[in-house]
């Protein structure tokens, strides 16, 4: 009985949470930003809020992908646009924007060592499986 009110409370809070999570994107227009000073290089707090609540909308909808995934084999290459917008996220909300970071090269190279290291680790752990 305990694990099923569990398991109800788990499928609310995920319902709960795809509902509400559209809604994300027009807490800009609220009118609760207007005004105030920017964030992270941004113009104004209007905006910074606006393209965080996007980043966290996305952030979202590829860990829930990478949740529904399980025993697919494209599985694993979910992780590289979760660690992406994760990173970029850090960015925006640490005010690292003007780092060297959030530099196009910097970025690209986190992101391609950190893919290759993904897909090295799928293959050689798919060989290892195989055999």
């Amino acid at each position: 009985m305990k694990k099923l009110k569990t398991e109800t409370s788990k499928q609310f809070i995920i319902a709960l949470l795809i509902i509400v999570s559209p809604f994300l994107v027009y807490i800009h227009d609220s009118g609760l930003f207007d005004g105030m000073k920017g964030f992270s290089g941004f113009s104004s707090l209007r905006v910074g809020v606006w393209v965080v609540s996007l980043f966290i909308l996305m952030l979202f909808a590829f860990i829930g992908w990478f949740y529904e995934a399980k025993h697919k084999k494209y599985r694993f290459a979910l992780l590289a646009p979760i660690f992406m917008i994760t990173f970029q996220l850090a960015i925006y909300l640490f005010d690292a924007r003007a780092n060297t970071t959030n530099d196009f090269s910097s970025k690209t190279i986190v992101y391609f060592v950190f893919v290759i290291c993904l897909v090295l680790a799928y293959f050689l752990g798919t060989r290892k499986r195989e055999n």
